[in-house]
């Protein structure tokens, strides 16, 4: 049987996602769908009825398609190469700084008994642990993402602090976003697509 060497599997092409679950660009996606479902049926659930059920079936129909756009729809996928070690570096504190922040607010807000507002300052953290992935990796994605789901997140806290619920909406708006950015990423949307001029990552040789 034929092996793939690595320099074709992550070169240049068009292939659909379900064939190609081995490059980043699809296999993070499907981890951050994970991510958005998360988000978007736990606190759809918070809403209570009837809003778990629009909740639930917009998740529906955000599934449908997303997996159309990232694993059945042709795409085309650029030339990847090796992250440098600048890149791993930043995504190594980026985590770690995502993980402590959530920790430390998640706590802070229960010792003012304001647990439930945990869920919108989760949205800003994760959202402001994509944003240095964009230079780090060189997708525009990540910086749409993230300042998106910071701002989502924000005003969850701001206004969460007079109506409680507000907060379950944001993480059910940051569940939306994620899918809707990724979905952009995969038919080629400009405003999520395109390198960042000074990213960390080497451009391939045309």
């Amino acid at each position: 049987m034929r092996t793939t060497p690595p320099a074709e599997r992550f070169g240049a092409g068009t292939a659909r996602g379900y064939r190609a679950t081995y490059r980043p660009e699809v296999w993070g996606a499907l981890i951050g769908a994970g991510g958005a479902s998360a988000f978007m049926l736990v606190n759809g659930a918070a809403l209570g009825s009837p809003w778990v059920w629009i909740v639930a079936a917009g998740w529906v129909c955000a599934i449908v398609v997303f997996a159309w756009a990232v694993l059945v729809r042709p795409r085309r996928f650029e030339q990847l190469e090796p992250p440098s070690k600048q890149a791993s570096t930043i995504y190594l504190v980026s985590v770690v700084a995502m993980i402590v922040l959530i920790v430390g607010g998640a706590r802070l807000l229960a010792s003012f008994d304001r647990s439930e507002l945990t869920v919108a300052w989760v949205v800003c953290v994760v959202g402001a642990h994509f944003v240095p992935f964009a230079r780090a990796f060189g997708r525009a994605m990540f910086r749409v993402m993230g300042w998106g789901m910071l701002v989502i997140g924000i005003v969850g806290l701001a206004v969460g602090f007079a109506a409680s619920a507000v907060a379950a909406v944001a993480g059910v708006a940051a569940g939306l976003w994620m899918f809707a950015v990724m979905v952009a990423d995969a038919v080629g949307g400009p405003l999520v697509n395109g390198r960042r001029p000074d990213s960390t990552v080497p451009r391939a040789p045309h």
